[in-house]
């Protein structure tokens, strides 16, 4: 009241003398780092399912050039089931091999940005730097092995059920 009778204003104007609240700061920084957080973690996530696509047409085109091999596999005795699981770990090593890859690039990114935004930081700042966690990195992992396992199904699956008559008079390229 004293406030507003010595500046001349209402004293039921919220507006006319703001106040700086530190806690409501500090919590939209969360609000929208959270957000950024999440909106990432869709981007990764949608990105791991159209790579692990791109795995199963590889490894699609993989079964259909080596459908004499299959036939030739299956004519001396090699049963469905190991047919199905070479295809299943090849698929698997060529996901992990390039999801790993890829984690490595990602912490590498992280400590690019840390190392170039910390030489220059003052110390009040809210930023804390990319900070790669033990649990994303597990659940990126988690997720990995989700795609590599749908992405192996389908792939071993056609190359398990090849006829191996029909495989040995295949001609690749017709």
């Amino acid at each position: 009241m004293r406030l507003a009778r010595l500046h001349n204003f209402d004293p039921r104007d919220e507006e006319a003398a703001p106040i700086w609240d530190t806690v409501e700061n500090t919590k939209a920084f969360h609000r929208m780092t959270d957000g950024m957080k999440y909106f990432m973690g869709a981007i990764g996530v949608i990105t791991l399912l159209l790579g692990g696509i791109g795995v199963m047409n590889i490894m699609l085109v993989s079964v259909r050039e080596r459908t004499r091999e299959i036939g030739v596999r299956k004519a001396v005795g090699a049963s469905s089931r190991s047919i199905l699981w070479q295809f299943f770990v090849e698929t698997s090593i060529v996901v992990f091999l390039s999801g790993g890859l890829g984690l490595s690039i990602a912490y590498g990114i992280c400590s690019g940005v840390n190392a170039a935004l910390f030489s220059n930081v003052v110390e009040d700042s809210y930023f804390a730097g990319l900070l790669p966690t033990l649990d994303s990195g597990l659940l990126a992992f988690a997720l990995l092995g989700t795609v590599a396992i749908l992405s192996a199904l389908y792939p071993a699956s056609r190359a398990a059920a090849v006829d191996p008559i029909e495989a040995l008079r295949y001609e690749a390229g017709g």
